[in-house]
């Protein structure tokens, strides 16, 4: 079981956005924590087909990818969705995965998390990364247990070109978020009926 499971939407393995997971991944390592990344992009994940099954079965109908990923994302203690910008938000691989968690049952069950983003794009400044975190702020806020929260970003911009990242501060930035990272072991991942 991962401690810290980095969500990497990029089509582009070992490009910026990759790069800046890799950050964030050594800085959370290196404070003894475990890791796993998914590459999203490269996952069997199918759309959602709106049938609300999953509201009165807690399973989606649907079998592909999505049925271990929603394991991790159970399991894990920190979420990090890493995503490029495409038109002022999350690419359509990340798209996908968010549709399938934020209506599958998970939305009741997924608590006391910290998430991340760590976002890429060309866009010339923050102001253009707007969308983005406040869809992931809202995507947050519909996981309707509680205890979940937006911990930080990281934005690199002007990141257009596989290399463009090595010119920003963003790596560093992100080493050293993680780095920071304090994971509350006594928190449970699973509700208790009595």
């Amino acid at each position: 079981m991962a401690q810290v499971l980095v969500l990497m939407s990029s089509p582009r393995k070992n490009g910026n956005t990759d790069r800046l997971a890799n950050a964030f991944i050594k800085g959370v390592e290196e404070n003894g924590y475990s890791t796993e990344k998914i590459y999203v992009n490269y996952q069997n994940i199918k759309s959602c087909l709106g049938c609300n099954i999953c509201q009165k079965t807690n399973q989606c109908v649907q079998k592909d990818d999505m049925q271990e990923i929603y394991e991790k994302m159970l399991e894990a203690k920190v979420i990090v969705f890493a995503s490029t910008v495409y038109f002022y938000t999350f690419n359509a691989s990340m798209k996908l995965l968010l549709d399938r968690t934020c209506t599958f049952a998970i939305e009741k069950t997924i608590h006391d998390k910290d998430f991340y983003l760590l976002s890429t794009g060309l866009a010339p400044d923050e102001s253009y990364f707007r969308i983005i975190k406040e869809t992931f702020q809202k995507y947050i806020d519909c996981l309707r247990v509680g205890g979940n929260r937006f911990v930080d970003s990281i934005l690199g911009f002007q990141t257009g070109d596989k290399d463009d990242i090595e010119k920003t501060d963003s790596i560093e930035k992100a080493y050293n978020m993680a780095k920071e990272i304090k994971i509350n072991e006594s928190k449970f991942n699973c509700l208790f009926f009595t």
